[in-house]
């Protein structure tokens, strides 16, 4: 078996998008432009710039597409589902691979308003990467940005854990401590059918 059909290239890249995702986030969090009424887009929209500059220096070959399609099928004819980011580049056997990245607000709910944020994290945030609508290329691998605007981290990281338990999925676990004004680096696995993912979360700090 070859290097290439064993894929260990996919850990090295995988590496150097996470790099790039965090050089960028962090851009962000430096500027302070981001105000805490800003909605997921608006966010989204103040990082491209960030993103396609960090990926000019670090020399990266990847593609970045916004708010690209995916499709349940290579033939189907309407998507299921927009991930914000999507990474894509050739493998080293010239199949095309694609790294989706979702974008989601954490905070706590907004005075007057009833929408979940931290449900909302979960139900259209985590569920897609588990129900393959993203992550779809072998080996799937993919990630969820997290803006953090408003509240206590591991608060709202608790909250999380209780609708990712409702949902019956593995528990978000924090890789070392809350990184105060930077960006937090947190897991979680996702078992599919027949192949694991390790589902990379990345808040950064807006607050």
């Amino acid at each position: 078996m070859t290097w290439a059909a064993l894929k260990l290239w996919a850990k090295d890249e995988e590496l150097r998008l996470q790099n790039c995702i965090v050089t960028a986030l962090r851009k962000l969090i430096e500027s302070g432009c981001v105000d805490i009424n800003d909605d997921e887009l608006v966010i989204s929209g103040k990082l491209r710039p960030h993103l396609y500059k960090t990926k000019k220096e670090m020399r990266l070959v990847w593609q970045i597409m916004p708010e690209t399609s995916v499709f349940a099928g290579e033939d189907t004819p309407k998507p299921i589902g927009h991930p914000d980011f999507c990474f894509a580049a050739n493998t080293p056997v010239y199949e095309q691979y694609e790294y989706h990245v979702e974008c989601k607000l954490v905070r706590v709910k907004r005075q007057g308003k009833s929408h979940d944020y931290c449900k909302y994290y979960v139900t259209s945030g985590i569920q897609r990467f588990q129900d393959g609508i993203y992550a779809q290329s072998e080996p799937p691998m993919g990630a969820i940005i997290g803006y953090v605007q408003e509240g206590d981290i591991l608060l709202l990281l608790q909250a999380i854990n209780d609708e990712v338990e409702t949902q019956r999925l593995r528990e978000i676990i924090l890789n070392n401590s809350v990184q105060e004004k930077d960006v937090t680096f947190l897991h979680q696995l996702l078992n599919r059918s027949f192949v694991k993912l390790k589902l990379l979360h990345l808040w950064a700090d807006l607050r």
